[in-house]
């Protein structure tokens, strides 16, 4: 009976004793994960950009159309690839709104036009062809959708003013019944309102320099001939390349400065 009672106490004893000790010690402060706050994200920052275009027209037609008493008229119409360069400056107001304003010079693209055009005269045919170049001013706003390991995809849109120039044009006619003709149209600058829609991807380089490549929308408006045609009558004021628009795809970079993206302290919390 006494050799239960003893092992009954040896068995409280070592059951209590570190309950004994642990009551007896300071408590343990444990410390729950770090947590990062967002970094904030906002200042200034150059950019620059070069790219290539497909150009599109709605139509082309002379104005006043028709000319010299022209009863019946068909239009055709080409326009090549155009090149472009630009640079512009920006803010960032936060990690997700940003807007530029850019400056870019467009070239290299050519207009060919044909017509086939019948009146009491008699019918001719005309193939025009003449240089296309703009100056495009815009302001943007763009949208960043968060990033993926240096990857911030982006959408935005822009609107301003396109100077949209002419070079002074070949034209090579024929006159049924008579023979060709050609003759030089003089060259003509127009003014429109310009928009443009985007989309993108931005590498982050380093914490202040981004690589962006990006597909663009842009609607440049309306190009004009100077007038009046040499080879007409003063009824001819010029004639038109209307509604032009290019899918561009161009490459970018984007270097912030002076309050760029600021380091969020780490914050324990207990």
């Amino acid at each position: 009976m006494r050799r239960l009672q003893y092992l009954a106490f040896a068995a409280a004893t070592l059951f209590l004793t570190p309950a004994v000790q642990a009551a007896d010690m300071p408590p343990v402060l444990r410390a729950s994960a770090p947590t990062v706050e967002p970094a904030a994200s906002g200042g200034w920052y150059l950019r620059g950009d070069i790219g290539l275009g497909t150009q599109r027209a709605r139509d082309w037609h002379y104005n006043p159309n028709p000319p010299l008493g022209i009863t019946d008229t068909t239009y055709q119409h080409s326009l090549s690839s155009t090149m472009f360069i630009g640079a512009g400056i920006g803010y960032a107001f936060n990690s997700w709104f940003r807007v530029d304003g850019t400056l870019e010079y467009r070239s290299g693209g050519r207009f060919i036009g044909r017509d086939v055009l019948s009146g009491p005269g008699g019918a001719y045919e005309n193939v025009l062809h003449s240089n296309m170049s703009s100056v495009v001013a815009l302001l943007n706003g763009y949208i960043d959708l968060g990033t993926w390991w240096g990857i911030t995809p982006y959408v935005g849109a822009g609107v301003g003013y396109a100077w949209n120039r002419l070079s002074p044009t070949f034209d090579t006619g024929v006159v049924v019944g008579v023979g060709a003709s050609s003759g030089m149209i003089n060259a003509g600058t127009m003014g429109n309102f310009a928009w443009a829609l985007m989309a993108g991807l931005a590498w982050d380089v380093t914490p202040s320099t981004k690589i962006e490549l990006g597909y663009r929308y842009m609607q440049t408006g309306h190009f004009r001939s100077g007038a009046p045609c040499p080879l007409c009558t003063t009824a001819v004021v010029n004639y038109q390349v209307r509604n032009v628009n290019a899918h561009d795809l161009r490459i970018g970079l984007r270097y912030a400065f002076g309050g760029g993206p600021a380091a969020a302290p780490i914050v324990a919390r207990y």
